[in-house]
């Protein structure tokens, strides 16, 4: 008889490419200290052109099992069962064996019965909690025989509950949920979210998650929200470096940005008609005689809902640009004043005249330019890295001080170590001149340098390279992607 196969043991191919792990299993069914494998069960993503499956990268899973041995109401894989691609389960357990025998014990219809009917006593699918033996217990008692009962039907109750609250999730979610409470690493479930997947489609899943995660995990859930929202502003105030310019003249960096925003990102660049109902135009996104740039871009509803917003996001100083530096950085820092924050206070307050929602995002530069904006017109802004905003500034253009939003409408973002918020709040006597940046303090908003770009420094005193390196919104981006992996990941294993 063949050996039961197990979570991590090998799925085979066919002939025209490596095998790949079996990467789900039961959550309560243990081999051998490895989650059992049934029919249905994933196997890692491979690339072969296989007869049941069309060519190129796709899932596959196992799609047979023993006729007489089920786990979790589902057949038992064993070596050599097939998997749905035209594969075969190529190893397992060398002391555990399934058969598959046409003669079943009469009491198999009992239990399949007794799990269907969900009986408090007879527990198969999933496998009751252990409890003491009554024969070890002080006192032998109908109380002790109807407290173990009770004990029982709470247990069955909870998971049914909770494997129904899975089944309504849509089926991305499901199969997210499923492969990471069989063990699954981040990087399997991430093969599970973006292999075959629209952005439509991964937004609901991690949505969804969330929320049947939230009542278990408030604060996680919380974050993890505020961080979707926030990956979608920095990969806006990424793309915004990318305009009026040659595609093949950007770094590499910048050149992917601009594929990945044509490729099923959700968002356009607004056209006319879109900035007239905003009551802007095109010219009112530059500055004559400098560097000045925003844009506004547009959700698609079909992504993100009806109630998505436009955002008006602002372009950061690009290096070589000595208007940045002196029209839009060392001006305003110093006196408040700045042609760039000037128009960037007028731009918005045209779009609040028109009545309509938006909201803003910006980095570094653009950071400071979109704090100030959101000041002036209480509209929300997402910053990264931001510059400091001097206290004069929105007043000079026309908003006073009392009349100007609160701070916690800045959803900031920084980069533990990166170096304009070292300047602005920790270097000596600097600091005291350079204002710092506007921001919610009370939020989650400060991140650890990504493990993904291991060849970035911590950013300390011995090396200002890594510290600025820090600030760039790769950096950036990684970092918050990181962290929405794992709390993607903690989520789904508490749905």
């Amino acid at each position: 008889m063949p050996g039961a196969a197990r979570l991590g043991d090998t799925a085979g191919g066919h002939g025209c490419f490596p095998p790949t792990s079996i990467i789900a299993g039961s959550p309560d069914v243990l081999i051998n200290g490895k989650p059992a494998a049934r029919k249905g069960d994933a196997a890692l993503l491979h690339a072969c052109p296989c007869p049941y499956k069309p060519h190129g990268l796709h899932g596959r899973a196992i799609n047979a099992g023993s006729g007489s041995v089920s786990i979790n109401g589902q057949p038992a894989a064993r070596i050599g069962d097939a998997i749905d691609c035209g594969g075969s389960v190529a190893s397992g357990s060398g002391d555990v064996i399934i058969g598959d025998t046409p003669y079943q014990s009469n009491t198999h219809a009992c239990g399949e019965g007794a799990v269907l009917g969900q009986s408090p006593f007879l527990k198969i699918t999933p496998l009751a909690k252990n409890v003491e033996a009554l024969w070890n217990s002080p006192t032998f008692t109908p109380q002790a025989l109807a407290a173990l009962a009770g004990s029982q039907a709470m247990s069955t109750a909870a998971d049914i509950a909770a494997e129904k609250a899975v089944s309504t999730l849509p089926p991305l979610a499901q199969s997210l949920v499923k492969v990471v409470q069989s063990g699954a690493s981040k990087l399997q479930m991430l093969d599970v979210l973006e292999t075959g997947t629209t952005k439509a489609q991964r937004r609901e899943a991690r949505k969804t998650i969330t929320q049947a995660a939230s009542a278990n995990d408030p604060q996680t859930a919380q974050r993890f929200s505020m961080d979707m929202d926030a990956a979608e502003k920095a990969m806006l105030a990424d793309h915004v470096y990318t305009l009026d310019k040659e595609r093949n003249t950007l770094e590499p960096h910048r050149k992917q940005v601009a594929e990945d925003f044509d490729n099923d990102s959700g968002w356009s660049v607004a056209t006319e008609d879109d900035l007239a109902e905003l009551g802007i135009q095109q010219k009112d996104l530059k500055v004559k005689g400098t560097n000045f740039r925003s844009q506004v871009y547009i959700p698609d509803p079909e992504v993100f809902g009806e109630n998505a917003k436009p955002t008006l996001v602002f372009r950061g100083t690009e290096m070589d640009s000595g208007s940045d530096w002196i029209k839009g950085n060392l001006s305003q820092g110093a006196v408040g004043r700045s042609s760039y924050y000037k128009q960037a206070v007028k731009t918005v307050l045209n779009i609040q005249d028109q009545g309509v929602d938006i909201e803003i995002a910006g980095h570094s530069l653009g950071g400071g330019l979109a704090s100030a904006a959101s000041k002036a017109s209480g509209y929300p802004a997402t910053t990264f890295n931001a510059a400091g905003l001097h206290r004069n500034t929105v007043a000079n253009y026309g908003v006073a001080s009392e009349m100007q939003s609160a701070d916690s409408l800045v959803t900031g973002y920084r980069v533990d170590g990166e170096v304009l918020t070292r300047v602005q709040e920790k270097t000596p006597v600097l600091r005291r001149l350079a204002p710092s940046a506007v921001r919610n303090g009370e939020l989650e908003t400060t991140l650890p340098k990504s493990t993904f770009m291991p060849d970035v420094s911590t950013g300390t005193t011995e090396d200002k390279r890594g510290s600025v390196a820090l600030h760039g919104m790769d950096q950036m981006r990684e970092s918050i992607e990181e962290r929405k992996v794992g709390d993607l990941h903690k989520l789904a294993s508490e749905a």
